[in-house]
């Protein structure tokens, strides 16, 4: 059976080679009429936005070397998920299995396979991303550099902030989402704030445990933290794949709030 990622760059290194990626997976399964393409569409958004502002001389970023490995880094983990789904083999993590799975049913809303990857990715892959990147450029034990890491980690907010509408007009167009088009006509300003106050409080979440796992005394600390790290994903997860996330829309930011 083909999989979405044959023939892929399936180690980015970079955000420029994370967007190509993204975008060539997004085709492909626009193309086979697959549901896991709303989520890769809006990452491939984010993801642009990052490779532009790495790009610029005078960008958001004090450290954009940093933050591109990082975005490659953050893809290959995602391209590794996708792998295992379309060769039927178990996901690594709950919040993903429960991502995958919520793609399977044609009454899930694209808005909600988005919502469900972006819990995934930033709240179980995301730790263990920022984890491993700070490490490999030796980082560590820096206070002053991680304070830079984490000023960059908190530009991506900004980022994200700016992507929300056209987010939604891409779930819209692209992936007949009603749940998109009625915060879209009806209360965009809602929507961009709901999103935030969820996805900002994932990643403050998310550098409390990157710098716990920096501070873990031994490995047997460090699994344990991990350890937490999936059950809570998960739950959050569990909450986001409620099947009354679709029924109404007051009943969508109710829920939304809460997974915050």
């Amino acid at each position: 059976m083909r999989c979405c990622i044959d023939g892929l760059n399936l180690h980015p290194t970079s955000v420029h080679d994370a967007a190509v990626v993204l975008d060539t997976v997004t085709d492909r399964l626009l193309a086979a009429g697959d549901r896991r393409a709303a989520f890769t569409d809006v990452y491939g958004i984010v993801t642009r936005a990052v490779a532009a502002q790495v790009g610029r001389r005078d960008g958001m970023f004090l450290e954009p070397a940093w933050i591109s490995r990082l975005a490659g880094r953050f893809c290959e983990r995602y391209l590794q998920t996708l792998g295992w789904y379309d060769r039927g083999a178990a996901q690594d993590c709950g919040a993903w299995h429960i991502a995958y799975a919520s793609t399977a049913s044609r009454f899930t809303p694209p808005v909600q396979n988005a919502l469900l990857g972006f819990s995934a990715h930033i709240n179980y892959d995301l730790i263990f991303g920022i984890h491993a990147t700070i490490v490999e450029f030796g980082h560590g034990a820096d206070r002053a550099m991680l304070a830079r890491l984490k000023h960059d980690h908190d530009q991506i907010n900004t980022l994200l902030r700016a992507s929300v509408i056209e987010a939604l007009a891409r779930l819209t167009a692209r992936h007949g989402c009603p749940l998109s088009a009625f915060f879209l006509d009806n209360a965009p300003e809602v929507a961009v704030w709901v999103s935030m106050e969820m996805l900002s409080r994932w990643r403050e979440r998310v550098w409390d445990d990157v710098l716990a796992l920096l501070a873990a005394r031994d490995g047997s600390e460090r699994a344990a933290l991990s350890r937490g790290i999936e059950r809570r994903s998960t739950r959050i997860a569990q909450m986001l794949a409620l099947p009354s996330l679709h029924q109404a829309p007051h009943t969508a930011l109710r829920l939304l709030s809460r997974a915050a």
